[in-house]
């Protein structure tokens, strides 16, 4: 009979074992080494490309997953900064290219596209400016852009009235009740509703449009309000705020204007009566306040992490005692089966016990995962997600038999609770792309039974945290643990101190299950604020005086010399926009940071077809002041002597031009020379104006 060496056998086979893990080891190593090489070096580039390899073989691998991450950060981190030293060294092709292999290693970085965009000159849609459907019935025939000049000093209200009405073609019609006074008006290129604000505001009036051409001047009193003012009734549908929360806002918001409000929660509309201004106002508030509602996605992973962990250090004597022998050794070195005990005091005897085996035993079992919901929710609004079951809790109550009995017979009810994973979330969106979560956990489990009836456990967390979108936070903590142990072995020798495992085996069981939250805010929808929502709402226009003076449009105001410390001569207004074949009015103005005793100043009128009709120089006085000027056509000329100190800073002259073709003009001073009273020269700026004549 043939014998087979099987110790041999196994050896050799572990040994093939080995030697394939450790290739495949290698195999597997591979690529992370390279990236590291790379990596150490700062070559990022080809870092993600081995360590995307790897990850690509291990996907379960969080350590292929990290080193895959850094490289793919540095590499970003890289390519940006080379993007922005390239734009600033006015490289545009070179710098384009490296914003674009930043934008393919982050796709999703809004920041960064933001960025490029705008390095691109990609230009936004201008915003379209929403018309407002709030329509006087009736409306006066005149041109709003036409200007006036009148100069009544100390004259009656009703007469400066008729001038105003006589200059546009306008009756004015007052009521009984109203009181004339003396009042006086200067004002040059204004316009109608200008100048008629202001008469109604300093003689505590208000005026109604009758039709095109007549208007009722009535005094600024409740009952005359009730009587003469117009009202009008007007439908707000509201698409995103509840008509209630709507009617509460306007209610607070216009309660000095005497509005009434009527809410309809069918159609989610408002009812509003008030004053033409007043339904123009509130007309700009909805368009404002019915925005719609910031979105957030929160992706939610709930994870469970069961673990078993066993140990088992010490001698395993699981397998019986098989003998124990003894004998003498021969002159072949082998010990005999036999022996004598009369030569028992020379010989040598020895024991066979089985073999002891040394182990240690980890096993990590893998996570799992018990729920991965995506969670939309509106802003401010709860989201609500419970995963898990119901299960029946008994409760049992006595009645009696009969009313006014003794005897009782019990009741049992079921009422059933959630066991599982309950998560409440509140979403508060903020404008810097950063959210607020309102979080509640909770976790209710079973932890046995008495007598047939469940014990429930909960596990409760609150919690208030703010994140960036798309950073994610981890909660844990939600652990039960099972602890169990056991020895086995010879008894007394097993409990010795070092040498006691070689006499027994000690094994320690720990069952541990744990939940881990992971939550990740994403933002989906962005309330949209444009430049018009930012504007202000002003009530009470009609009662605003708008006249200083002079018409100056809407704009950035220019610095004053003081100011910027130099000395300039402007032209104002800097913008204006008129149609063809209508005379405006611009000013020249002085800001010197030093007296000025003597100026000249030249300048035309370029762009298109346009003629100064006059030139003004009577604005500054002076006893010694001596002023000449020259205008013909597009051409100008100015001149000063012995100027005012007080001069230096304000109105030099007037012009009036009438601009006879479209196109785009600009009021230009060619020349400045200025000098002080000892003849030192000084140096003044010239600011022209733009002109879009449509």
């Amino acid at each position: 009979m043939r014998k087979t060496n099987k110790p041999k056998i196994i050896a050799i086979s572990i040994a093939a074992i080995v030697v394939m893990l450790a290739g495949a080891c290698t195999t597997v190593s591979y690529h992370r080494k390279k990236g590291q090489d790379y990596y150490k070096v700062g070559d990022y580039d080809k870092a993600v490309t081995y360590f995307q390899q790897d990850y690509n073989r291990h996907p379960k691998s969080n350590e292929a997953k990290v080193m895959l991450f850094r490289a793919k950060l540095k590499s970003y981190y890289g390519h940006l900064g080379l993007a922005r030293e390239y734009r600033q060294a006015g490289k545009k092709e070179d710098a384009v290219n490296e914003y674009r292999i930043a934008l393919g290693i982050f796709p999703l970085n809004r920041k960064l596209e933001e960025e490029y965009n705008d390095y691109m000159a990609v230009k936004k849609p201008e915003e379209k400016r929403v018309e407002s459907t709030i329509v006087p019935p009736v409306n006066l025939a005149v041109d709003p852009v036409e200007k006036v000049t009148i100069n009544l000093p100390s004259a009656p209200v009703k007469k400066i009235f008729s001038a105003l009405g006589k200059s546009f073609n306008i009756n004015f019609v007052f009521d009984k009740d109203f009181r004339d006074f003396v009042y006086s008006l200067e004002v040059e290129n204004v316009g109608f509703y200008d100048i008629l604000n202001q008469l109604c505001l300093v003689s505590s009036c208000n005026y109604r449009i009758l039709d095109t051409s007549s208007v009722l001047i009535y005094p600024d009193s409740s009952f005359k309000k009730r009587t003469f003012e117009l009202r009008g009734l007007k439908v707000f549908y509201l698409s995103n705020i509840k008509a209630e929360e709507g009617k509460k806002l306007l209610m607070t918001i216009f309660r000095d204007e005497q509005i009434q409000i009527q809410e309809d929660i069918n159609l989610n509309s408002l009812i509003v009566k008030a004053s033409f201004q007043t339904l123009v106002d509130i007309e700009k508030f909805l368009r404002n306040a019915d925005k719609e509602k910031s979105e957030v996605e929160v992706d939610i992973q709930i994870l469970e992490v069961n673990r078993s962990i066993i140990n088992a250090i010490g001698a395993d004597f699981s397998s019986p005692l098989s003998s124990v022998s003894a004998g003498s050794v021969g002159s072949d070195g082998k010990i005999g089966s036999t022996m004598n005990v009369t030569d028992l005091k020379d010989a040598n005897f020895y024991i066979t016990i089985p073999s002891a085996a040394l182990r240690f035993l980890e096993s990590d079992d893998n996570t799992k995962i018990i729920s991965k919901p995506n969670l939309r929710g509106v802003n401010g609004e709860d989201i609500q997600f419970m995963v898990g079951e119901e299960r029946p809790i008994p409760q049992t109550s006595f009645q009696s038999v009969a009313a006014g009995g003794v005897s009782t017979i019990p009741m049992t009810t079921y009422t059933y609770k959630n066991v599982g994973v309950e998560i409440k979330l509140t979403p508060f969106i903020h404008g810097n792309d950063e959210v607020t979560l309102k979080v509640k956990l909770t976790l209710n489990f079973v932890t046995g039974f008495i007598d047939a009836f469940p014990v429930l456990g909960k596990r409760e967390l609150e919690s208030v945290i703010r994140l960036k979108e798309g950073e994610t936070n981890i909660i844990g903590g939600f652990i039960r643990d099972e602890v169990r142990g056991s020895l086995t072995g010879f008894p007394g020798f097993s409990r010795l101190p070092i040498i006691g495992r070689l006499f027994g085996s000690k094994t320690k069981e720990i069952k541990q299950s744990d939940l881990i939250f992971s939550i990740t805010p994403r933002i989906i929808r962005r309330i949209d604020i444009t430049k018009s929502n930012q504007e202000t709402i002003w009530t009470n226009m009609q009662a605003v005086p708008e006249i200083r003076g002079k018409l100056e449009e809407p704009g950035i105001e220019e610095p004053r010399a003081e100011k910027r410390g130099g000395s300039t001569v402007e032209v104002n207004p800097v913008n204006r926009r008129m149609p063809v074949n209508t005379t405006s009015f611009f000013t020249i103005r002085l800001n010197s940071a030093l007296p000025v005793a003597n100026l000249t100043i030249s300048g035309n009128v370029r762009g298109g077809k346009a003629v100064i009709e006059e030139v003004k120089t009577d604005v500054i006085r002076g006893p010694e002041l001596k002023v000449f000027q020259n205008f013909a056509g597009e051409s100008f000329d100015i001149g000063y002597s012995n100027v005012p100190e007080t001069a230096r800073t304000g109105v030099l002259a007037q012009m009036k031009i009438k601009f006879t073709q479209p196109g785009k003009y600009t009021v230009a001073i060619d020349n400045i020379n200025a000098t002080s009273k000892e003849g030192t020269q000084v140096e003044i700026t010239a600011s022209n104006a733009e002109v879009e004549v449509y």
